[in-house]
C-alpha cells in the first residue's frame, strides 16, 4: 500500500511485522513531521532520532523488504503481500473452521469472512493458555500465549487471568502444519474433557 494516499498523518510499525528485525518505523507527512519539537538541536528528520543509527536493524529493514519484493521494487512487493494475503486467508479459513469443529475450544474475534489478519486467538476449556502452548510444544507445534500486550483486551474478553492461544500463519506456514495444529489442540481436548 501507499501510505500516503491512506489520508492518515503517521503509520508506525516494526519491521518485524514484515519478517524483519525489531527496528520502529515511523512514516509522517512532513509538514507534521516539522511541527514536532523533541528537545534536539536539529530540524525534524535527524531529530527525531535516538542517538547513533541501528545500522545493522537498517539493514536488516531493507533486506526484508527487498525479500519481499523478489527483486522487482513496488511492483514485486505489491505482488508479494496480495500473493502472501491469498496464502493466509486460505490458512485462516482452515485454521477458524478446524478449531470450530472442536468441543471446548473458544476463538476470539472476527472469523475469516472479516478483512484480518491470519491469525487467531483461542482458549481451550480445561487447561491454561500457558499449559496448551507447552502442550503443544511437546508435539513440535508451536503458539504463543497470554494478554500480547493488550491487557484491557484480554480483561474485557475474560481472559485477564489465564491469557489466549495465539496461532499465527505467516508465509512459510503450510496447510500441514495448520492441520498438525487442529490435531494437537483435538488430542488435548480428548485428553482433557
Amino acid at each position: 500500500p501507499k501510505v500516503a494516499e491512506w489520508g492518515c498523518d503517521f503509520v508506525a510499525c516494526s519491521a518485524y511485522k514484515f519478517y524483519g528485525p525489531h527496528l520502529g518505523v515511523l512514516w509522517g507527512r512532513p509538514p507534521l513531521l516539522d511541527r514536532l519539537k523533541p528537545p534536539h538541536l536539529e530540524p525534524a528528520g535527524p531529530s527525531l532520532e535516538t542517538g547513533t543509527l541501528n545500522h545493522e536493524g537498517i539493514a536488516g529493514a531493507a533486506a526484508a523488504i527487498e525479500f519481499l519484493a523478489g527483486g522487482r521494487g513496488r511492483a514485486g512487493l505489491e505482488a508479494t503481500y496480495a500473493s502472501l494475503e491469498d496464502h493466509g486467508q486460505g490458512l485462516l479459513e482452515r485454521l477458524w473452521e478446524g478449531l470450530s469443529e472442536l468441543s471446548g475450544v473458544r476463538l476470539f474475534g472476527p472469523g475469516p469472512q472479516a478483512r484480518r489478519t491470519p491469525t487467531v486467538a483461542f482458549t481451550v476449556e480445561g487447561l491454561s493458555s500457558r499449559q496448551v502452548a507447552a502442550r503443544l510444544a511437546e508435539q513440535a507445534v508451536f503458539v504463543s500465549h497470554g494478554d500480547f500486550y493488550a491487557t484491557t483486551v484480554a480483561r474485557r474478553l475474560g481472559q485477564a487471568d489465564q491469557g489466549l492461544v495465539r496461532a499465527g500463519c505467516a508465509c512459510y506456514t503450510s496447510q500441514d502444519e495448520v492441520d498438525r495444529l487442529i490435531r494437537g489442540v483435538a488430542s488435548l481436548r480428548a485428553h482433557f474433557s
